[in-house]
């Protein structure tokens, strides 16, 4: 990114912004994660859900709100559509009738170790540049500029 190719889109941004380079690398990041599930039907917040399904069987959709960063009614169009496609039951709370606990079926237990691989491997690219030095040194420098905004 050299200065005739950059356009400072913000008034904060220049070529060097931290911010910057660590949205660009979201950024591609993602791209690479929302190819490798395309071809499993699968979006990256419904192979998201499978996973923490997959680590919290039982959860419920005010989990799923605050573990996936998205609103109620977000959350329950997404269990819906993974409902349809099989990948998900709910069930009663045991406590309260109308609350529901949200579990994996076997369709979705199998979907989950398919979208957990092409996952991996899409991250994976990542750290290929990174030696093991390297890559504790970024997780540090991430995980510092992380607490600057807790």
């Amino acid at each position: 990114m050299g200065d005739d190719n950059h356009i400072s889109r913000f008034p904060w941004e220049h070529e060097d912004s931290h911010t910057l380079l660590i949205k660009l690398a979201f950024i591609n990041i993602r791209r690479e994660i929302d190819s490798a599930l395309r071809p499993l039907g699968l979006t990256p917040q419904q192979s998201q859900s499978l996973h923490l399904l997959s680590m919290k069987p039982g959860a419920m959709n005010a989990d799923l709100e605050k573990l996936l960063f998205i609103d109620k009614s977000s959350v329950t169009s997404l269990i819906n559509g993974m409902v349809r496609k099989g990948w998900v039951i709910r069930c009663d709370h045991e406590q309260d009738a109308r609350m529901k606990r949200i579990y994996l079926t076997e369709q979705g237990n199998a979907m989950h170790q398919q979208s957990l691989q092409a996952v991996m491997k899409a991250k994976d690219k990542a750290n290929l540049p990174l030696n093991d030095e390297e890559s504790a040194t970024f997780r540090a420098l991430i995980r510092k500029i992380i607490s600057a905004y807790e």
